[in-house]
């Protein structure tokens, strides 16, 4: 079949027709089923046909087989996380001569699609996502579930997690040999605060990740089963703690900067989430100082927001120090168009100058929440509808503290 593929291509760019390609050869059905890999054919043949388009078949034939290697490389670096491999396993790709060949321009371009979500550009990254679900058709069983894989990825990066879902679970693992996209199912089940899910798919995730040596994701598996865990009492938490730390040891040891901002940012969650504020804060400075240090935008939106809402719980802290945290964390919504975050410091403002207020519930309840139930943020909505979980019941509201509490029911299982 390759080599039916190489001919068309080299007969297309000498304008030759099937018919003049064939004259004195063979006939011109005999040339269309070789270029659609439907027949058997001689050497003498195919020796008189590559004669005519001046090409070596062997020669072409390894080109053909390098772009198809150096598109799996291109796929494997990113699994990785080896960054600085992507530029020029791109170059390579986009200088050989069968890239733009149908049959290895759907891969070439979901990965593309892939590779610029990996860059950040969401919105081209998407353009291409589109054009390729649009021809759906066209795409074989590996395509198809590389796609799903990769619309899962974007889903999640914009933080729509049931839409990240419903792709990667659309995956079928026999067919589809990158089982990294159980991470991200791992992930996306984490985002929505499903537990046994998610510990369950970042197990097969940290599997694969073994098996392949990919000590990087490894790391990052360990850490979100890490947040699985979710022991209550005070000495399995204390057990947690200590993993944080040592997780923390080898991502330094290893050099993986971002891992260990992601880390401290994490733990701070945990801390919170157990209403100890203080620990809580002094994991999210550290994770803001390391934000500050790599430029780390989102996260670093992330760790301002919990100084800030443990530094009000604790009632020790400037109230200037904490506008500050405020306005910086505005500024950088806006610089990065996060309308989220851009209310998670408006509704931090009213928190700072009304306490827990009416007013405060108020836009909880009738703004915040319905934008993130709108824009699918399901791990903000987890932490601020516990919130208001809280003052349903202390209000004495019990309908629809019934209903959040129906809800948390059916996100575990």
């Amino acid at each position: 079949m390759k080599e039916g593929l190489i001919i068309k291509l080299y007969r297309e760019r000498a304008g030759l027709t099937q018919t003049q390609l064939g004259e004195g050869i063979c006939s011109v059905t005999h040339i269309s089923k070789i270029e659609r890999g439907i027949t058997q054919y001689s050497s003498e043949i195919i020796s008189l046909i590559c004669g005519r388009l001046n090409i070596d078949l062997n020669q072409e034939m390894e080109q053909y087989e390098l772009l198809e290697k150096k598109l799996h490389e291109w796929l494997e670096v990113m699994v990785k996380q080896q960054l600085g491999e992507l530029e020029t396993l791109k170059e390579e790709i986009e200088n050989n001569a069968y890239i733009h060949l149908s049959e290895v321009q759907n891969s070439y371009r979901i990965l593309l699609a892939r590779y610029l979500l990996t860059k950040g550009n969401m919105q081209k990254g998407k353009e291409i996502l589109d054009s390729c679900q649009q021809q759906l058709g066209l795409l074989d069983r590996y395509e198809k579930h590389l796609l799903e894989h990769t619309l899962g990825i974007f889903y999640i990066n914009i933080g729509k997690i049931k839409e990240a879902i419903r792709h990667l679970t659309n995956i079928n693992p026999i067919e589809y040999n990158n089982h990294e996209f159980y991470y991200h199912l791992a992930s996306a089940y984490h985002m929505i605060q499903a537990k046994v899910k998610a510990y369950h798919y970042g197990n097969l995730a940290l599997s694969y990740f073994r098996t392949t040596n990919n000590f990087k994701r490894m790391l990052d598996t360990e850490t979100l089963m890490l947040i699985q865990m979710g022991y209550n009492d005070v000495y399995h938490f204390e057990d947690t703690v200590e993993r944080y730390h040592a997780l923390i040891k080898s991502c330094k040891t290893y050099q993986e900067d971002v891992k260990v901002v992601n880390l401290w940012h994490n733990l701070g969650v945990d801390f919170a989430a157990k209403h100890l504020y203080e620990e809580a804060r002094v994991a999210y400075e550290k994770a803001l100082e390391g934000c500050l240090m790599h430029s780390l935008p989102h996260i670093e939106l992330g760790a301002r927001r919990g100084i800030v809402h443990c530094s009000i719980h604790l009632g020790d802290t400037e109230k200037t120090v904490l506008r500050n945290h405020i306005q910086l964390g505005r500024k950088l919504a806006k610089r990065l168009n996060n309308e989220t975050y851009l209310l998670v410091f408006h509704l931090l403002e009213i928190m700072l100058i009304h306490s827990q207020s009416e007013a405060y519930y108020h836009y909880l309840e009738t703004t915040f929440l319905p934008h993130l139930q709108e824009t699918g943020q399901e791990s903000l909505l987890m932490i601020y509808e516990k919130e208001i979980f809280h003052y349903y019941r202390k209000s004495s509201q019990y309908e629809k503290a019934a209903e959040l509490a129906d809800k948390y029911m059916s996100a575990s299982l």
